[in-house]
C-alpha cells in the first residue's frame, strides 16, 4: 500500500469547492506602490557611511562625523519607514497582500 495524503507527511489536496479565504477582502487592483522606493533611504544612508563619513573630523557636538552620521541614519530610518507605511495604498486600505503560500501550491 503506497502512502498518500497526510500519512506521507503531505498536506491533503485542497478542495476546489472551498471558498477563497481572501474573498471579500480589499485588494489593490494593480495600483502602483511608488512609496516603497522610499525604503531605500535607510539602505543608502547606512551603505554610504563608510564612503562618505569615514573620518573623525569634523566633529558634530563633540562626536566624530561617522558616529554622528550613524546616529542621524538611525533617527531618519524609522521616519522613512513610517512615511512609507503612511503613503502606501495597501497599508491605508488594509488590502490583502497574498503570498505564494496562500495559493495552496506544493513546494
Amino acid at each position: 500500500m503506497s502512502p498518500t495524503g497526510e500519512a506521507a507527511g503531505r498536506a491533503p489536496e485542497p478542495d476546489p469547492s472551498e471558498a477563497d479565504p481572501l474573498e471579500g477582502l480589499p485588494t489593490l487592483g494593480g495600483q502602483a506602490r511608488r512609496s516603497l522606493w522610499m525604503l531605500l533611504v535607510p539602505v543608502v544612508l547606512y551603505g554610504a557611511a563608510p564612503f562618505v563619513a569615514n573620518r573623525i573630523e569634523p566633529r558634530i557636538l563633540g562626536i566624530p562625523f561617522l558616529l554622528a552620521w550613524v546616529i542621524a541614519a538611525t533617527v531618519i530610518s524609522p521616519v522613512a519607514i513610517w512615511l512609507v507605511a503612511h503613503y502606501d495604498p495597501a497599508y491605508r486600505t488594509g488590502a490583502v497582500e497574498p503570498v505564494p503560500a496562500d495559493e495552496g501550491g506544493t513546494r
